[in-house]
């Protein structure tokens, strides 16, 4: 039985209910003054702070804490909650972590997000400061070796998705600690797009509602109790992007045949259940709001379920020969922002696809748990390239 597999028997890391409340006493202490920076850090790591580090850890904080100030995601909540929850969720995976592991993983982001263009001068000399004076109290061999995993985990500008993992992901070889941390980092970011969202769906069971729409001829339809959500900053054809992301990822570490400690397992797992959950809440809403008609949901999930049987998730194509062809390739993988967008919102208005790809979806990352040998073909570091 494969180890991924043993995985599915037990609970994920951390499931939304409790990611919601961590992110909650997590914003609480944050509106402290001043801010108890020990009680993030048990709330986060527990008892796993390295002997004699904590004066590293509340520097860190601190920096992060005067460089992202009172910006926020594009959620709404505030920025720092994404590097702390991060290194939350490495801490859940792995036994014992290291001061490296800690520093990179709350700084993962530092040479995207805390750059000179968005401060006056002063502001920028201030945090110059600061961050050096982080680094001169680290020894020297420590101090190159964070700065370089930074500078690995770090998107360049205009940098393609696959090439970035590539490249990540290469140098994940020798630094396996790499590896960890983009999971983490991927698995807050999903479990981060339920944050705006509540409605009747999320108590409500899929693969009941799947098996009512296939097999009992007198069912009706979901049971609306409430009106369509307010509309977010993040619709459904977003989300499905983040997914497309995620399969992206966990295809190319399969592809590169990348070595996965236990940590990087865990993570690896439940990043692909995060993913099916995020999956089965699009579909569901498709299914409340969108295509609420039991025999179009029907013959949806059968074409879902042909193209299964046809071993089709297994590759990327681009042709005409079910609607899911290309959807990759025509909606996802936009080299320019612009052009993203526009696409997106062009995916956002076909409902019955959306919710194809949803479903797909759930496919897609229940292939990547049940079997370590499953990878996109069509997926690598190289790039995005269909088969007819």
């Amino acid at each position: 039985m494969n180890r991924l597999y043993k995985e599915r028997h037990r609970e994920p890391l951390i499931n939304s209910q409790d990611y919601i409340s961590l992110s909650s006493y997590i914003n609480y202490q944050l509106s402290g003054e001043p801010i108890n920076w020990q009680a993030i850090l048990s709330l986060i790591i527990g008892d796993k702070t390295p002997e004699a580090t904590d004066h590293f850890l509340f520097e860190a904080l601190a920096y992060l804490d005067e460089a992202y100030g009172k910006q926020k995601r594009r959620l709404g909540p505030l920025a720092i909650l994404h590097p702390i929850r991060t290194v939350g969720l490495l801490a859940k995976a792995k036994e014992h972590l290291s001061t490296l592991d800690l520093l990179a993983a709350l700084l993962h982001d530092k040479n995207e997000d805390i750059i000179p263009e968005i401060y006056d001068n002063k502001s920028w000399q201030r945090l110059e400061q600061k961050y050096h004076s982080l680094l001169t109290r680290i020894d020297a061999n420590a101090n190159w070796f964070l700065n370089e995993r930074i500078h690995f985990l770090t998107k360049k500008t205009n940098q393609q998705y696959h090439d970035y993992l590539g490249r990540l992901l290469e140098h994940a070889r020798v630094t396996p600690e790499l590896t960890a941390i983009k999971l983490a980092d991927r698995l807050d970011n999903t479990l981060d797009l339920r944050i705006d969202l509540h409605d009747f769906t999320d108590h409500t069971h899929c693969y009941q509602t799947i098996f009512d729409i296939l097999f009992v001829n007198c069912y009706q339809g979901l049971s609306l109790q409430q009106p369509h959500p307010v509309s977010g900053k993040i619709n459904g054809s977003m989300r499905l992007y983040q997914l497309y992301k995620n399969a992206v990822f966990l295809s190319i570490l399969r592809d590169m045949k990348i070595e996965l400690d236990h940590a990087s397992q865990k993570l690896f797992f439940a990043l692909a259940v995060a993913s099916i959950r995020e999956a089965q809440s699009i579909l569901l809403h498709i299914f409340a709001y969108h295509l609420q008609n039991p025999q179009q949901q029907r013959q949806l999930l059968m074409e879902v379920l042909q193209y299964g049987q046809e071993d089709r998730f297994s590759n990327i194509y681009d042709g005409e020969a079910y609607p899911f062809d290309g959807l990759f390739s025509r909606y996802f993988d936009c080299a320019e922002k612009e052009d993203k967008r526009k696409k997106l919102a062009e995916l956002y208005e076909n409902k019955y696809l959306m919710g194809q790809a949803a479903a797909g979806f759930m496919v897609t990352f229940a292939s990547f748990v049940n079997s370590e040998e499953f990878t996109i073909k069509g997926i690598s570091s190289a790039g995005i390239f269909p088969r007819k």
